[in-house]
């Protein structure tokens, strides 16, 4: 199990991970317990109120002290405490194996870190990967065996193909039925745009949270003259040369693409990051990822 584990996070980090949790707001979640408290009324471990005793109700939960102080049977109640599903959703096109660090190992280690935080909280977790459809589906479990099955779903991933977000993303929801927290992991790199998958999984059943995870080389910010463009999904290439006049244009034109997805993200009330693979794991997991309102 520990071996399992260090293949991708460290124990001291480990440690630290459970001092964090999933939080899902938004949603209505299944009937079974876990630590996501809701406003209905129920059993579980946080006290909210007291009422009379019916006939018929467990007296397990009958407040023994008033009886003896009162004379009079009254029952706790408690805050019903439920279970959340989670879903790691990672892209496996062939542009996620690009970069330095490759993004797919960048992707799996930040995958690795939900997965473990939710189920140590007695969360639900499965998922799946895509490229030019879903493939490798784990179903959703909790507790120790489903960790192992979650890190060797991990190891089990490389990278092929080309994207086809829209189709993964439809087949994604109708077999994930269940509501849930879905966490993209992806370069959100599509012929087709990435759009069309996100508003498959948005305003459904799902909360979503989307970490778009970039190699530095991708934002063009050391990059001029003489360059061979290289689409490694299609094999197209082209070369070009980049003047200061053309890597202004690319600059604008990358960060009016950043914009349009925050944008479409906010009007939404999707979670959005952003991360490149030099920022270190610690780093995004403990800092940049309690900026979601997805994590507490």
């Amino acid at each position: 199990m520990a071996e399992t584990l260090s293949t991708f996070l460290e124990p001291e980090f480990l440690k630290k991970l459970e001092r964090l949790r999933l939080a899902a707001k938004r949603l209505s979640w299944s009937s079974a317990r876990g630590e996501h408290p809701s406003s209905r009324k129920g059993f579980s471990l946080e006290f909210s109120d007291f009422r009379r005793y019916q006939k018929g109700d467990d007296l397990r939960y009958v407040d023994w002290n008033i009886y003896r102080r009162l004379g009079r049977l009254w029952l706790k109640l408690f805050a019903a405490e439920e279970e959340m599903n989670l879903y790691l959703l990672l892209d496996t096109s062939q542009s996620m194996a690009e970069g330095t660090p490759p993004k797919i190992e960048y992707a799996k280690r930040v995958a690795a870190a939900l997965g473990y935080i939710g189920l140590k909280n007695l969360d639900r977790v499965g998922g799946a990967s895509f490229a030019s459809d879903l493939s490798l589906p784990f179903a959703l479990g909790r507790g120790r065996e489903q960790i192992l099955t979650l890190f060797h779903f991990l190891e089990n991933l490389s990278c092929q193909g080309k994207t086809d977000f829209r189709t993964s993303a439809r087949a994604f929801s109708s077999l994930f039925s269940r509501p849930g927290l879905v966490v993209l992991l992806s370069d959100l790199f599509d012929p087709e745009g990435w759009r069309g998958g996100l508003e498959e999984l948005v305003g459904k059943k799902y909360q979503l949270l989307v970490i778009h995870i970039l190699d530095r080389a991708e934002l063009g910010q050391e990059v001029s003259g003489d360059v061979l463009l290289s689409d490694v999904e299609s094999a197209r290439e082209k070369r070009i040369f980049l003047d200061a006049e053309l890597v202004r244009r690319f600059r604008e034109e990358l960060e009016r693409y950043f914009a349009e997805i925050e944008s479409f993200c906010l009007n939404r009330r999707v979670d959005y990051l952003r991360t490149t693979t030099t920022t270190p794991i610690e780093d995004f997991v403990l800092l940049t990822l309690r900026q979601a309102r997805s994590i507490k």
